[in-house]
C-alpha cells in the first residue's frame, strides 16, 4: 500500500499538468500580472487552505519524509488507507483543490 500511495503523490502533480486548460492559464497570467501592477506594500492575507487539501498535505509530506510509518502518520491523522486514497482522489477531480494541493505539497 506505500507502493500506491507513493504513486499517488507522484501523480497527482502530473495529472494537473495535464488537465490545464491553455485559456484558463492565459487568463490566470493576467490577472497575476495585474494584481502584481495594483499591488500595494501592504502584506496581502493567505486565503485560508482547504481542509480537505490542508489535511492531504499534511500526511502526504509526513508519509514522503517517513515512508515506513505510513500507517502510523495515517492513524494519527484519522485516516486509513483506503480514506486518504478516496481523499486524494476527491482533490484530483477538483482543479481548483489540486492546483493548491500542488502548490502547498513539499517537492
Amino acid at each position: 500500500m506505500n507502493r500506491t500511495i507513493r504513486m499517488m503523490m507522484v501523480a497527482l502533480p502530473l495529472a494537473l499538468g495535464a488537465c490545464g486548460d491553455k485559456k484558463a492559464d492565459d487568463k490566470a497570467d493576467d490577472k497575476t500580472a495585474e494584481v502584481a501592477e495594483n499591488a500595494d506594500d501592504k502584506p496581502e492575507e493567505a486565503e485560508p487552505m482547504d481542509p480537505r487539501v490542508e489535511k492531504a498535505v499534511t500526511v502526504a509530506n509526513a508519509i514522503a519524509s517517513n515512508p515506513d510509518s505510513a500507517d502510523e502518520i495515517l492513524e494519527k491523522n484519522g485516516l486509513d488507507r483506503e480514506k486518504f486514497e478516496a481523499l486524494m482522489y476527491e482533490i484530483a477531480k477538483d482543479p481548483e483543490l489540486s492546483q493548491l494541493y500542488a502548490v502547498n505539497r513539499e517537492a
